[in-house]
């Protein structure tokens, strides 16, 4: 049956029961009750008021009657003859009750309507009345009713107490006894009703105890000092003291909803009882002044069993319980964790700890330390599952768990809950590392030969076999650190020679006071527009540089982001720092400018940058040197540019690379013993310096041909390499290689009489040198060709292969 709305309260058994159900939301929720009332017109609000009060009569009048009846029937405390008729005690005490009851609840209302305002107020607001323009009517209706409720309770028990007890004692026992518990526990529900309302639940537990002992001693010590002057015994001021005191303590319990307190203990000990909390006090009643301890045991174990609802509620315990605030904080911690805890995809841990709380004080002060040390496993899980060679994913799956091991170790330390939920958590999360390092330690031990070559893209020496450039880097860090300032570096290398890859590395390479921030000019972010160049060149100077105070600001033209350079070179000026703006492929530029997408200033503004700013270095990587640029005067803009050519490897560095791939990966830093190495005899009697030899130490094609060989040995389970073996692997790695060698061979011929040439060493190792001065130059230029007694030959055998195989 629909309940009767607010606003349609009369007289029947249904308005009865819709009274009674506002009543309780007076009781334990008085804001939706005053939301209720705020629609209402004035008139009509104070009607509705007047009319739940009505309904509440009978219950008021029997509470009343029952404390009357204990207090001179049951304590034996005198009342006044004169106002009992002797033919029916029974009948005394109810017309009695009956007329305090009503004056208590009038003037109970009249006192929440109109109380605490100054009196020269009270006119103003019956003109506001009349003129239908009362403000806040709502809120005094919602703490009239309150309070008329417990003044008609109060005055209904108190009223008519007999003289014949000498003032002392009679005040001590009517006032201590009747208003210290009766009305103080009547008067403080209403008033926590009410005053939880004005002051929005703000004060807490600690002002709540602070404001109910405070007022019962200076009441207690004012009421016993004026009733020992009017009675004129000491027994009225000692008694007055501590009734005064009596109430004002019963007061501040009844505010703060102390009396729950018993109740609470059944639901957490001696075991909690998490379905039970629903009917927790705190579940159904929202003005609890006082936190109940282990009220977060309660909420984590009801969210156990109901986990929506669970985490429903305390979400709305932060949002709109301040005096729970802190045990739901404490749960919401908890169940965080756990669900963490039951996750066995580490790299989702991330999203978890962004659930977390954080605070200034407590164990809220430590949940950004503990979010961040999760963070690094989460990275750690996801650089794992990015490795698809169980060789490399090894020294990564060991290095996950020791560093699950070692957190476990160190949140030890901080305070509870995150101590002990968190070292619960990583145990189960050291479970899912220990079973990923045995299933990766299976796969290596099945892996007949790890791939570590990469023909391809730059290669990362974390992954991949790479072997440092000791010339180049020894030149590099030399004009890096000149002590004016370098005038700027033109890495140049012919296509795949490993240009991208020595830039992409320097990182470990050059003393640690240098940044390197490196950006391929092929990424759309940095050619689409000038403003997208500047902002994402920007962007990679600020993660690169995460401790200086840059601009915010995206540069949005040339003067802009000069400025922005200017303020990073301040700051490396004052840190004794310098920083790498690497740009790969830098032709790029040039063709912009061409386009008109790039203007010719921007070079003007790299010249400015590099003769005014010492502590930057631009480094511009590509295979084509300066005087190969047509769309702008570039060596005029560079005439002060060091050209640092990157050569073929040279037969040591081949060898390195063979034998140590890994030299350089930061996977076995302390695991020196256990990184993986290849003997020389693995590539056969001979083998490196025919690899060497048939790539002329050209860095791709070596990786092309160590590639093809550990693939070829793979899947041929062949246990040593010889003469016959290598040939065909080498006609196989012209096969996987045709695009690169047609690029390198036909792509980059400029002329068809370049390519007319190349194609004549397919049926002759060595020819006389082109007629054309423009041939000659280019084919030297581009590597391909080397002298030999007066002719020329090919430089690079594999190349040659290549020609034969796949044009002759």
């Amino acid at each position: 049956m629909r309940r009767v709305e607010l606003s349609d309260i009369g007289f029947g058994w249904r308005s009865h029961r819709a009274a009674c159900y506002w009543l309780g939301i007076l009781y334990r929720r008085p804001h939706q009750l005053r939301e209720a009332l705020e629609v209402l017109s004035p008139w009509k609000s104070i009607l509705t008021g007047m009319l739940l009060c009505l309904h509440a009569f009978p219950y008021i009048f029997l509470v009343a009657l029952a404390g009357r009846l204990f207090l001179h029937e049951g304590l034996g405390i005198a009342v006044d003859e004169s106002l009992r008729p002797s033919e029916s005690i029974l009948l005394a005490y109810t017309l009695q009750t009956f007329l305090s009851v009503i004056i208590g609840i009038a003037v109970g209302i009249a006192v929440g309507i109109a109380g605490g305002m100054p009196e020269g107020r009270v006119v103003i607001i019956v003109v506001r009345i009349v003129g239908g323009k009362f403000e806040g009517m709502a809120f005094r209706m919602v703490r009239g009713m309150a309070l008329g409720i417990a003044a008609g309770i109060a005055a209904g028990i108190t009223r008519g107490m007999s003289e014949e007890i000498t003032f002392g004692i009679t005040f001590g026992i009517t006032f201590g006894i009747t208003f210290g518990i009766t009305f103080g526990i009547a008067a403080g529900i209403a008033a926590g009703i009410a005053f939880e309302i004005a002051f929005e639940i703000a004060a807490g537990i600690t002002a709540g105890i602070a404001r109910g002992i405070s007022f019962g001693i200076a009441a207690g010590i004012t009421v016993g000092i004026v009733g020992g002057i009017v009675g004129g015994i000491a027994v009225g001021i000692t008694a007055g003291i501590a009734v005064g005191i009596t109430a004002g303590i019963a007061v501040g319990i009844t505010y703060m909803r102390a009396y729950y307190l018993p109740f609470h203990i059944a639901f957490v000990w001696p075991f909690v009882r998490g379905n039970w909390y629903p009917c927790h006090p705190v579940a159904w009643d929202d003005l609890c002044s006082i936190p109940f301890p282990g009220l977060d045991r309660l909420l984590v174990a009801y969210w156990e069993t109901h986990p929506v609802a669970g985490e429903e509620e305390v979400e709305r315990l932060v949002t709109t319980y301040p005096t729970q605030r802190r045990n739901a904080l404490r749960a919401r911690v908890v169940i965080v964790t756990r669900k963490a805890a039951r996750e066995t995809n580490l790299t989702r841990l991330s999203f978890y700890m962004a659930e977390l709380p954080e605070g200034d004080k407590g164990f809220l002060a430590q949940t950004e330390t503990v979010r961040n040390k999760v963070a690094e496993i989460a990275q750690l899980q996801t650089r794992l599952d990015a490795i698809d060679r169980p060789v490399l994913r090894a020294p990564v799956a060991q290095l996950l768990r020791e560093k699950i091991e070692n957190f476990r170790h160190q949140v030890a330390g901080l305070r509870e809950p995150l101590a002990t939920e968190f070292r619960k958590a990583a145990e189960q999360w050291l479970l899912v590392a220990e079973r990923q390092a045995k299933q990766v330690q299976k796969l290596v031990e099945r892996e007949p030969v790890p791939q570590f070559f990469l023909a391809g893209d730059p290669v990362d020496r974390g992954e991949a076999a790479f072997v440092s450039r000791d010339s180049v880097n020894g030149e590099l860090e030399q004009q890096v650190m000149l002590a004016r300032g370098c005038p700027g570096i033109l890495l140049y290398g012919r296509r795949r020679m490993g240009k991208s890859t020595a830039l992409r590395n320097l990182t470990g390479f050059l003393p640690s006071s240098v940044h390197v921030v490196t950006a391929s000019m092929q990424k759309p972010a940095l050619f689409t527009s000038l403003p997208s160049f500047m902002d994402a060149l920007a962007q990679e100077i600020r993660l690169a540089l995460p401790d200086a105070a840059l601009p915010a600001e995206t540069p949005t033209d040339l003067p802009t982001f000069y400025a922005f350079l200017t303020q990073c070179d301040t700051i490396l000026a004052k840190n004794d720092e310098r920083l790498v703006l690497g740009l790969d492929e830098y032709e790029k530029i040039d063709e912009k400018i061409g386009e008109g997408v790039f203007p010719e200033d921007l070079l003007a503004t790299l010249r400015e940058s590099i003769q005014t700013h010492p502590n930057i270095i631009w480094m511009l990587a590509g295979s084509h040197g300066i005087n190969e640029l047509s769309h702008a005067p570039w060596t005029s803009y560079l005439v002060s540019a060091r050209t640092i050519e990157v050569p073929p490897f040279t037969e040591a560095e081949t060898r390195v690379l063979l034998t140590e791939p890994l030299r350089h990966s930061p996977l076995w830093r302390n695991q020196e013993a256990k990184r993986p190495r290849f003997d020389a005899d693995f590539w056969g009697e001979g083998g490196i310096e025919r690899i060497h030899a048939e790539a002329s130490g050209w860095p791709h094609l070596v990786q092309l041909i160590a590639e093809t060989l550990v693939d070829r040995v793979n899947a041929t389970n062949t246990g040593q390499v010889d003469r016959a073996f290598l040939e065909n692997a080498l006609d196989l790695a012209v096969s996987r290689g045709d695009i690169v060698l047609r690029e390198l061979m036909h792509g980059e011929c400029n002329t068809k009489a370049e390519w007319n040439y190349l194609c004549g060493f397919c049926d002759s190792e060595l020819q006389a040198p082109p007629e054309e001065d423009s041939v000659r130059h280019a084919l030297r230029y581009r590597k391909l060709v080397t002298p030999e007694n007066g002719e020329w030959r090919l430089r690079v055998p594999l190349m040659a292969r290549w020609l034969r195989q796949e044009i002759g």
